[in-house]
């Protein structure tokens, strides 16, 4: 038989055992002294363990082991140091505790909660502890002390209680006290129903009835049972609002998908009309041209005024119709975003008083007041002058076509300020139909046409949508007011701040301004050796053989090449030939290196072009001081280009191929010198080249933009028409394309340092020189 803490010992240390005359077995430890009974229950042995006392003041320390006896009188007697126990077992009074134990307290966060004080606020207890047995607590008062008494006064020392909080204690758990009272802790309890049960026994471990103590814990309203009902509320509304929200989203992508469908179509059959009209617009431009131009010569040679008034409405007709192909060609490039900005500085208010001019006759046809009103302003600013012309020349004509005889007609040009910039406000206004609040909803769209009493008088809608992508691509806005009957106004605004971009075909600059070389070398070690001292004064590409470094000539448009001869695929000398028959690069000067000594490699070399020929191996210093040489050539050749006054084209290139470029583009800007409207555009076109590539070269060649190169071309044939003396400034300005002879006068003293009027005064060789 084992016994344990389980049995009722709370010291196994025995210090003596003696068995009385009644089979009872009496066991004394360090410091109490234990009772042993055994019952025959079901015909097995039941052992029950009593304390009869303990001491906790070490009166029992100092026994002995085995210092016991039984008298022939069947008393025990246990020894001390100072003495003995004597007693006779059948004396020893057991203490029961035949009483449930009593509540002496109850706290919260470990403060006393008494009768009839408020705590928080309310009074939690209207009469004693002991009899209220009940109370109802908020959820954040969770943390409970329960206080008991077990009224054992006989042998206080020898108390025992057993406890239970029903809904959070899973099994009972049991305490000792030495005073007869005990004391238990709970905290952070959850929400609901508890029962706390407490029950006490004496030495002889008979337990009494229970004590029980009712604790409710509220939840928080957030979790009460109302607040889940309106969770649950609520969350049916989110489902519904969830299911209203899928139907509404996808019955507004139908709706969607419906009028981008009618979007689509209306597109389709749009960009079909538009194919159309492009179409029978360019099959028109010839007939039309053959048409205008015989026009012309007759209206030169008759006399008869009746005939000579036939003509000129003839004409007049033929050019509106021009006009409206030309428009429709237009609008195909805007549709194709292909339409670009072109910048040129100019006088706005000579621009406009110009174009007034232009429509003085029609005005007097019609008998219309024509008036022109302008504000004092610096009105010299960056504009595009061919795309303003078509938007005013648009508003005019319409007003002119809107206004009945007898009506006015107002261009007026104003200055604005608008949160520190400065704008141009162009207005056309007129006293004709005037335009209905449904139709300017529309006015600017394409293909939209305003419904008139007059049929006559209905456009083909594209002109004011022409009109607004025009002032938008100025960065500018563009409105109407009207009123039906009384007139219309468009006020036209554009920045004034517009920054003349290079071209649009321009390359991306960076912030490395260094000469860039490009290395075609089949070596490994050495093409990357060559690269790396060379990146320190050049910016450098390099590629692995002929074929790679034919496609970077062409993408990258390097300064200089240097080429191995030996290579696969494309070897040095067919990549020199290529590169020197292509116009896009046979500009660039080309280096070339082999292991082969002799003349006849040479002569191959220079034979498909070649601007250098090094023999490996070779000196990088020879390598470094060829490379500068070929580079200060090409800018000795574009310095000579910007100094001497008459162009000579075998002087400023390397190549017949280069030579017969610029003669093309010289003879061309002289053909068409006394033409303002022509510009790189239609250079381009006359050139047979992309925008890109006559940048590209020109600005290789000359180190001038074509735009530059233009106006460069304009000024020197200035220059020599000023040497002559038989023309005064303004007509030389008009003589080379110029619209404004104060804008001329500004180019003039840029490109050679003084004013037009001083320059015939000079010595010649300061004419030909710029600042």
């Amino acid at each position: 038989m084992c016994w344990g803490e389980e049995h009722g010992f709370e010291n196994l240390t025995i210090q003596a055992m003696q068995e009385d005359y009644n089979n009872e077995v009496w066991i004394t430890t360090i410091n109490a002294l234990y009772k042993v009974s055994v019952a025959k229950e079901g015909g097995q042995n039941e052992y029950s363990v009593v304390c009869l006392d303990r001491n906790y003041s070490q009166d029992w320390n100092d026994l002995y082991e085995f210092c016991s006896m039984r008298t022939r009188k069947g008393e025990l007697c246990f020894g001390r140091m100072d003495g003995f126990y004597l007693f006779s077992p059948e004396n020893v009074v057991f203490t029961p505790c035949v009483i449930s134990p009593l509540f002496t307290g109850f706290r919260l966060f470990n403060e006393s909660v008494s009768c009839g004080e408020e705590y928080h606020g309310r009074v939690l207890f209207t009469q004693s502890i002991d009899k209220v047995r009940s109370v109802t607590l908020n959820y954040d008062e969770n943390f409970l002390t329960f206080d008991f008494s077990s009224l054992n006064f006989v042998n206080p020392s020898q108390t025992y209680f057993r406890y239970r909080l029903e809904g959070a204690d899973k099994k009972w758990n049991e305490i000792v006290s030495d005073k007869g009272q005990g004391s238990v802790v709970y905290n952070n309890l959850l929400p609901g129903e508890y029962t706390f049960h407490v029950m006490s026994a004496g030495n002889d471990h008979v337990w009494s009835p229970e004590s029980v103590f009712h604790v409710t814990i509220r939840p928080p309203f957030w979790a009460t049972g109302w607040a889940f009902v309106l969770y649950f509320l609520c969350l049916i509304g989110i489902v519904i609002l969830g299911v209203r929200y899928v139907y509404r989203k996808n019955n507004q992508k139908l709706i969607r998908l419906k009028e981008q469908q009618e979007a689509q179509q209306k597109e389709e059959l749009n960009q079909l009309k538009f194919r159309f009209f492009t179409n029978i617009s360019h099959e028109l431009r010839t007939p039309l041209t053959l048409i205008l131009t015989p026009l012309e010569v007759l209206r030169k040679k008759v006399t008869d005024e009746q005939v000579l008034r036939q003509l000129d409405m003839v004409y007049k007709n033929a050019q509106e119709l021009y006009t409206l192909v030309n428009q429709l060609l237009d609008f195909r490039k805007i549709e194709m975003k292909m339409e670009k900005l072109h910048l040129t500085a100019g006088d706005l208010e000579e621009f406009v008083s110009a174009l007034y001019a232009n429509f003085q006759p029609f005005a007097k046809e019609k008998q219309l007041d024509f008036r022109l009103e302008l504000s004092d302003a610096h009105w010299y600013m960056n504009f595009d002058h061919e795309k303003l012309h078509r938007i005013l020349n648009n508003l005019l004509s319409n007003a002119f076509k809107f206004t009945p005889e007898g009506g006015r007609v107002v261009l007026s040009l104003s200055a604005e300020e608008v949160e520190g910039h400065s704008f141009a406000n162009i207005t056309v206004s007129d006293t004709g139909i005037g335009i209905s609040d449904e139709a300017l909803k529309h006015i600017f769209e394409r293909f939209y046409q305003v419904q008139h009493p007059d049929d006559s008088k209905v456009g083909s809608g594209i002109g004011l949508h022409l009109v607004k992508e025009y002032v938008e691509l100025h960065e500018g806005t563009i409105r109407v007011e009207s009123q039906p009957g009384k007139g219309t106004s468009f006020i036209v605004r554009i920045p004034m701040d517009l920054k003349v971009e290079e071209e649009a075909v321009q390359e991306t600059v960076t912030s490395d301004d260094r000469k860039k070389l490009l290395i075609v070398e089949d070596n490994q070690d050495f093409r990357h050796f060559l690269k790396e001292q060379l990146s320190e004064m050049y910016q450098v590409i390099d590629a692995p053989d002929g074929e790679e470094g034919e496609k970077l000539a062409v993408e990258q448009n390097p300064d200089l090449i240097i080429s191995d001869i030996m290579m696969p695929k494309v070897d040095g000398l067919e990549l020199c030939r290529r590169i020197k028959h292509n116009v896009q690069t046979s500009h660039i000067p080309v280096i070339l290196l082999t292991a082969r000594s002799g003349d006849e490699a040479k002569i191959s070399g220079y034979a498909v072009g070649a601007d250098s020929y090094i023999s490996k191996p070779f000196s990088f210093d020879v390598l470094l001081a060829r490379i500068k040489q070929l580079i200060e050539q090409q800018e000795g050749r574009r310095k000579e280009f910007r100094k001497t006054l008459r162009v000579n084209p075998s002087r400023i290139t390397i190549t017949s191929i280069d030579e017969q470029l610029i003669q093309k583009a010289l003879k061309l800007i002289e053909e068409h010198i006394d033409n303002s409207e022509y510009n790189v555009e239609q250079l381009s076109a006359d050139m047979g080249m992309s925008r890109m590539n006559l940048y590209r070269k020109l600005q290789a060649i000359t180190g001038q933009t074509p735009t530059e190169f233009i106006r460069t071309i304009r000024l020197k044939r200035a220059a020599q028409l000023l040497q002559d003396g038989k023309l005064n400034v303004s007509e030389v300005a008009d003589r080379v394309g110029f619209s404004s002879s104060s804008y001329f006068t500004k180019c003039f003293k840029e490109q050679f340092g003084v004013l037009p009027t001083q320059y015939s005064e000079t010595d010649e060789s300061g004419k030909t020189d710029e600042k």
